[in-house]
């Protein structure tokens, strides 16, 4: 005998439970990001944030899990900041801008480090 079950409608509190699992994925800060690649301005920091997220939909991988706005609140106003997931803290990093010695060292090393020579 074999049981299916289907659920067609979910709970808040599932729906919730689902929201803080994945939220434990999120570990790093897109600030963070930027400082050790040595970003020179927020728009940098938000374009590569922007082509992280990008390859990732194109790859088939949720945003949700990876990447979350947050905001921080300061004496002289609010900001926002990204939680990522190790994925995607990786993918900003080496999505900042290409003329960055810091980003540009940093892609040349990890393709020398894969021996990616099929391409």
């Amino acid at each position: 005998m074999q049981l299916t079950l289907v659920q067609t409608q979910t709970s808040p509190v599932i729906d919730e439970f689902v929201e803080k699992i994945a939220e434990l994925n999120l570990l790093y800060y897109a600030s963070e990001a930027a400082s050790e690649m040595e970003f020179n301005s927020l728009e940098e920091l938000h374009d590569s944030v922007k082509r992280a997220m990008e390859f990732c939909l194109s790859a088939g991988i949720p945003i949700k899990g990876n990447f979350q706005r947050i905001y921080k609140c300061f004496d002289d106003g609010i900001s926002y900041d990204w939680k990522l997931s190790q994925l995607g803290y990786k993918l900003v990093c080496l999505n900042g801008n290409p003329s960055n010695p810091v980003v540009a060292r940093s892609i040349i090393k990890l393709i020398k480090d894969e021996h990616l020579n099929h391409f």
